[in-house]
């Protein structure tokens, strides 16, 4: 430090100092004190403005007897400090110290911010620290690589020290209870070891003195500031010496590949482990996890395939049999603990099968008096064994069972029985026996498995009769005319009764329960209804799953559900994932919505987009179910209801609705029958499809509500179709849901050859040519629906292949259906057919009245439908399929079916809703759209907007306007104006302003959606629209250096000739390689508008070669920043004069073990989507926004 000499500027500064009576401010931009590490590269952080005209420091309080120890003036360094090394700064004024010693103190800066200005002068106090190599409270059984640990301790002393600090820091032990932090004995002790440092210990023998059995110790470190990265480490101890204390043996039972949930205890639970017993003794143990719920909540994870919930609770999401075993939890709280001890078995149920029978639990074989018969059972767990049983009433039975064999094979996990057995008939006056093979188990969840057969037994050849058998030969006619005619009068008096009985209900207007003409408590009675339910309900989703129409006019070319459907994506939402909104993963067949473990669920939502198909895979779901096909999980239910919710508008009974539009006209069954047959099923499984559809949404007193809710059927399994943006407003937090995701080209692919052309490879070549040469059709055919109708309607015009937009697309594919219709139609009647064809007013308000309302009418009695539109209109659009009629069940007034009117889909409703809505905006300037859409929610019907874009110039401009007004809605308001005809001059301002908040392309949208962004960047790029930032999220794939841009996963590219100012590339899908990162700071040179560069996911290389790239950077002052993966503590700054990267909160920089932390950190969260890499971007992103909005303020 020198004297200050009397220099111009010293003169200055002493003037202007003199000027102010308090002499200095001591707040403003510095922070005081800031805590340096010693003998390291420090950094004193402070946030001037952008542009200044001077910063001097001084290493002294005492500024005016001093010169500056640094100068730094229009990117211009000086001062003796400088020169000599010992001190540098940062372009933001901010100082570095390149070596901190004691010395390093007390600074003063002065900060001038023009040169006529005022300088302002601040005080920083500097504290020197050492920091441990540890940055935590070191507890002896823990080791120094963890804060936290489960040990089993024989002996009750526990160590925790704090090494090698600067000054003295205390260390305290407790132990942690629901009831706060209790004192426990112990020794503290400080030493100091010859001018390395202070070691502080704290060692504890009295750790049981509160629990018995389990208790947490927390030791506490009181240290200042920037010391220690954590104050406190934390170690769980069992007593060793004493058992568990358990008194019994809980024994529980899971069949393999279900969840495994184990319960600790009930409440009061603040820590738990979790083991299993290795010997059948349970001596010996592994501990497979431990937990804690008091202060932080922290799970330790040991063994493969376990995890913990909130509750403490073991979890395995798929049992297998190696996970059979003893099972124990000890629990604690710090003033009590228990422990509970689980014996878990693993069970593979399967059922028996008769051999000579071709289906599963029930057929029927032709078989003699005497004979041999074979049960088996495959692949069940445990070993069990078979056993006949005869169905009959009498003491008596009718079938004998001897010399029965029971074969076991051990196969694997699982074992096959066979048993074999004669069998002799002993009343050969019958000639049916009923018999059943039984699976013989102690374990509940294998009871039920049996199989029954009925035996057809032949006649047997008699000898020659005897003159006394001759004498009683016409007995037996006689007695079976007799008995047929007793029959025959029993069925016609039944039947007459209850047709009386059926004319008294139609007279009163009630359904009078046939349970109460016979008797409900009747169990024979009980299974004729069942089976008659059964055979009427297989018969009706027959009739439904056999009428798929993937093309509306094409009526005689119906098709089976089965022939046609094709799987495409489909999503559940995984709540495990620790994120409060959950993580959308892949299942990988539609029949996983009911056998996987992650959504085994009583209630379950599919959810879809319009057209994904959504009542389609609930006809397959019939399919699979009336066939029983061998892997669908449907096959052993009992039960299926499916119910389309939109014709349920008024009937509030389920029973009802069952009746009414599953059953025919003409069954027996009351709604009571139904009501009895559900309750005595063993399994029901209930599929609600369309409830985006359902008129009754807000009855409280709907049966359906209540099953949504659950509160009717709560043992039934339940499934509910709905689009997104249409979720019931109560339903149960336990509920699944899952979501259709279209077709991606595997899907495609294979319906082309499935349901359209066969093995013509030509044929299936040229359609998915169509959709390589254009992408934005490509994108429109992840849509089920459109691309069905597209796969089948291309060989008749290659128009399609030029389309590029939805509407261009639906305008073709509606001229297409009008020109097959008028091919067919006679010459005379073409004109009028044609005035239909373009004339449509009339539907077009009636459609857009159906979306405008408080609630959407999707539904039209035949009768107002032709009267709105006329019947020539409404027979010619019916013929071509745009309409559908349905008979309905009408409660309004007298029971009764009538037809109704609906649009082939919703998709079509839209389209001309669009027309009108087009229509009235253009005809009406001053129309208030906010009062006019203020029920069309974009979420609900983006169709109809984007039809009205493509349908009219000038009203696309105030939809587009519109859109980016509302909440989320700047997303439509990019795909609206790809749909826009004509110029984008009128729209410029809306491309302005979604420029100025930024975009984000994220590998998760669709590929049009990130194509709309990518083209609305190229229109800012031509009208000179400066973009504040762009994010590429999980959509990176590699930068091509020839032409200096980025191409994208889905095959886009960004040029560097776009002007973005701040570019982030997040990538948590995957790693990104040293030359990736390289050649991305390579395209960022090339960026000349770019300020900033973000950079976040997998660790960056350690160093970047110093050359042309980072020059070109330094000179236009751009930031590259890499935000970590898992920690603050990741994030770094590139400097450009090393090539090196610096650590953000302290400057300096980063080590081989910052890298090695961030390589740990990245191998924990890679693959998953980690909410807190989403906050640090956004965070960093108001941070530059904010300061950008305050430069743009001192410029104005």
């Amino acid at each position: 430090m020198t004297m200050r000499t009397s220099s111009g500027l010293g003169v200055l500064v002493l003037l202007i100092a003199t000027f102010y009576c308090s002499g200095v401010h001591t707040k403003g931009t510095c922070e005081s004190p800031q805590f340096l590490e010693l003998y390291k590269r420090g950094i004193i952080n402070c946030m001037f403005h952008e542009e200044f005209f001077s910063v001097l420091w001084y290493n002294t309080l005492e500024y005016l007897e001093y010169d500056p120890i640094l100068d730094y003036q229009n990117t211009i360094k000086t001062g003796v400090g400088y020169e000599s090394g010992e001190f540098d700064v940062y372009p933001n004024g901010s100082l570095i110290i390149n070596r901190v010693s004691p010395q390093h103190d007390f600074f003063t800066v002065a900060y001038l911010h023009t040169r006529n200005g005022v300088p302002k002068f601040i005080h920083i106090q500097i504290v020197g620290v050492d920091i441990p190599d540890v940055g935590f409270p070191v507890i002896n059984l823990c080791g120094n690589s963890s804060r936290y640990c489960y040990i089993q301790l024989d002996s009750p002393s526990v160590k925790c020290s704090v090494s090698k600090t600067r000054s003295e820091v205390m260390v305290s032990l407790c132990a942690r209870t629901i009831n706060g932090d209790k004192n426990i004995s112990s020794e503290i002790s400080i030493t100091t070891d010859g001018g390395r440092g202070y070691t502080s210990s704290v060692i504890s023998t009295d750790v049981f003195h509160y629990s018995p059995l389990l208790v947490l110790l927390a030791c506490k470190a009181y240290s200042p500031p920037g010391i220690l990265k954590n104050n406190e480490s934390m170690i769980l101890v069992q007593n060793g010496d004493i058992g568990s204390g358990r008194d019994k043996l809980i024994v529980r039972h899971f069949q393999r590949n279900k969840m495994l949930k184990l319960e600790c205890a009930e409440k009061d639970i603040g820590f738990v482990v979790w083991k299993k017993m290795t010997t059948s003794s349970t001596a010996k143990s592994e501990v497979l996890l431990s937990s804690l719920f008091i202060g932080e909540t922290v799970t330790e994870i040991v063994a493969e395939d376990v995890s913990a919930d909130d509750q403490g609770s073991l979890v395995i999401t798929e049992i297998q049999v190696k996970h059979e075993g003893r099972y124990e939890c000890i629990y604690g709280n710090g003033l009590s603990d228990g422990a509970i001890l689980y014996d878990v078995n693993i069970i593979v149920p399967a059922y028996p099968v008769i051999e000579g029978c071709n289906q599963q639990q029930y057929c029927v074989l032709n078989a003699e008096y005497e004979g041999n018969v074979t049960c088996k059972v495959t692949g069940i767990r445990p070993q069990v064994q078979l056993r006949w049983k005869t169905l009959s009433n009498g003491d008596i039975p009718l079938i004998v069972f001897k010399k029965q064999q029971l074969l076991v094979t051990e196969n694997g996990d699982t074992f096959d029985v066979v048993l074999v057995s004669e069998y002799r008939i002993t009343d050969k006056s019958h000639d049916k026996v009923t018999v059943q093979c039984d699976v013989v188990a102690t374990q509940e969840q294998l009871l039920g498995l049996t199989v029954k057969m009925d035996l057809l037994l032949e006649k047997v050849n008699e000898s020659p009769t005897s003159p006394i058998s001759k004498s009683f030969q016409w007995i037996v006619p006689v007695i079976v005319a007799v008995c047929l005619v007793l029959v025959l009068g029993m069925i016609i008096e039944k039947i007459c009764r209850r047709n009386n009985s059926t004319k008294q209900v139609r007279n009163v207007g009630e359904m009078i329960p046939m349970f109460e003409e016979s008797h409900p408590t009747d169990t024979v009675y009980l299974v004729e209804m069942k089976q008659k339910f059964l055979k009427q309900v297989r018969e009706r989703y027959k009739d439904l799953y056999d009428a798929v129409q993937p093309i509306p006019y094409i009526k005689d070319r119906l098709y089976c559900v089965d022939r046609v459907f094709v799987e495409g994506g489909i999503e559940y939402l995984d709540s495990r994932t620790g994120d409060a909104k959950g993580h959308w993963t892949s299942l990988a067949s539609y029949q996983n919505v009911f056998d996987n473990s992650h959504v085994k669920s009583p209630r379950r939502i599919l959810e879809g987009e319009p057209g994904y198909g959504k009542s389609t895979v609930t006809l397959q779901f019939a399919y699979d179910w009336c066939n029983f096909i061998p892997t669908s999980p449907l096959r052993d239910v009992e039960i299926l209801v499916l119910l389309r919710l939109r014709q349920l508008g008024g009937v509030e009974s389920i029973y009802r609705a069952i009746k009414q539009f599953i059953l025919p006209r003409d069954s027996p069954l009351s709604e009571i029958d139904i009501e009895h047959i559900l309750q005595d099923s063993g399994s029901v499984v209930v599929i609600l499809d369309g409830f985006d559809e359902y008129p009754d949404q807000d009855s409280t007193s709907s049966d359906v509500i209540s099953i949504i809710a659950r509160q009717m059927f709560q043992d039934f399994e339940v499934v509910l179709t709905t689009r997104s943006s249409v979720l019931p407003k109560k339903y149960p937090p336990l509920t699944k849901r899952l979501r259709l995701t279209g077709f991606d080209e595997k899907a495609r692919r294979y319906y082309i050859r499935k349901a359209v052309v066969g093995d013509n490879d030509d044929s299936v070549r040229k359609i998915e040519g169509y959709l390589e040469e254009n992408p934005i059709l490509s994108n429109l055919c992840q849509v089920p629906l459109l691309f069905v109708i597209f796969a089948h309607m291309t060989n008749e015009s290659e128009k399609f292949r030029k389309l590029n937009s939805v509407t261009s697309f639906f305008r073709h594919m509606i001229s297409c259906f009008h020109s097959h219709m008028r091919n067919k139609m006679n010459d005379e009647n073409v004109c009028e057919y044609e005035t239909f064809e373009n004339s449509h007013r009339a539907l077009d308000k009636l459609a857009f009245e159906a979306f405008s309302g408080q609630s959407q009418k999707l539904f039209w009695d035949k009768d107002e439908m032709c009267q709105l539109v006329g019947e020539d209109f409404y027979y010619q659009y019916k013929r071509i399929g745009i309409l559908v009629e349905e008979e309905e069940f009408d409660v309004t007034e007298h029971v009764q079916y009538k037809t109704e009117v609906k649009f082939y889909h919703k998709l079509f409703c839209e389209w001309y809703a669009a027309h009108y809505l087009a229509d009235l905006i253009k005809q009406n300037p001053n129309l208030n759209l906010n009062e006019c859409l203020q029920h069309l929610d974009p979420f609900d019907v983006q169709y109809l907007y984007r039809f009205v874009c493509g349908l009219n110039s000038l009203s696309s401009e105030k939809i587009i306007a519109y859109l980016t007004n509302i909440e989320g809605g700047d997303k439509f308001a990019i795909l609206c104006i790809l749909e826009k005809t004509g110029e984008i001059d009128n729209i410029m301002e809306t491309i302005r302003q979604l420029c100025f908040e930024g975009l984000v392309i994220s590998g998760h949208d669709s590929l049009l959606l990130q194509r709309s962004s990518m083209q609305l960047l190229e229109i800012a790029t031509r009208n000179d629209i400066p973009i504040e930032y762009v994010q590429l999220h999980n959509c990176f794939q590699l930068v091509d250096l020839s032409t200096a841009a980025i191409r994208t996963t889905s095959g886009l590219t960004l040029s560097s000739k776009i002007p973005v100012k701040q570019l982030w590339i997040t990538l948590y899908n995957r790693g990104m390689t040293e030359d990736e990162y390289v050649t991305v700071v390579d395209y960022s040179s090339m960026c000349t508008s770019l300020h900033y560069l973000g950079l976040a996911g997998s660790p960056p290389p350690n160093s970047f070669e110093v050359g042309p790239a980072l020059s070109s950077l330094s000179s236009r002052n751009v930031t590259v920043k890499y935000l970590g993966v898992y920690t603050w503590s990741s994030k770094c700054i590139l400097n450009f004069s090393t090539g090196r990267w610096e650590r953000e909160h302290d400057g300096l920089e980063c080590t081989e073990e910052d890298f090695a932390r961030m390589k740990e950190e990245w191998d924990r969260v890679k693959d998953d989507t980690d909410e807190a890499h989403k906050r640090d971007v956004q965070n960093e992103r108001n941070r530059l926004r904010k300061e950008a909005e305050q430069k743009l303020s001192q410029n104005n």
